[in-house]
């Protein structure tokens, strides 16, 4: 997940310049702008989510059933795969 959260980031770091009709990122700041703050938020709750990860572990220590675990993870993985998702979708966007 973290080598996803990489790729992303080096994505959008990316200076996009294309021609024939398609975005040219370099030629609109104030869009090029506001995308920037959307994905560093998509990246802070998706770092948020990644720590959450580790507070099942932590549930599972401490006496709750597995598969309720298990569960919650299944859950929180398929939000942090969306969110990655949407922060590509955003990048390829800009």
């Amino acid at each position: 997940m973290r080598i996803i959260l990489a790729v992303t980031l080096s994505l959008f770091i990316m200076t996009v310049s294309v021609s024939n009709g398609r975005l040219d990122v370099q030629g609109t700041p104030a869009f090029a702008a506001d995308g920037m703050a959307q994905v560093q938020l998509i990246l802070k709750k998706l770092r948020s989510s990644l720590v959450s990860l580790k507070d099942f572990d932590e549930l599972e220590a401490a006496g709750m059933d597995k598969a309720d675990v298990n569960r919650m993870r299944r859950a929180m993985e398929q939000k942090i795969k969306q969110m990655t998702g949407d922060a590509v979708t955003l990048i390829k966007a800009i």
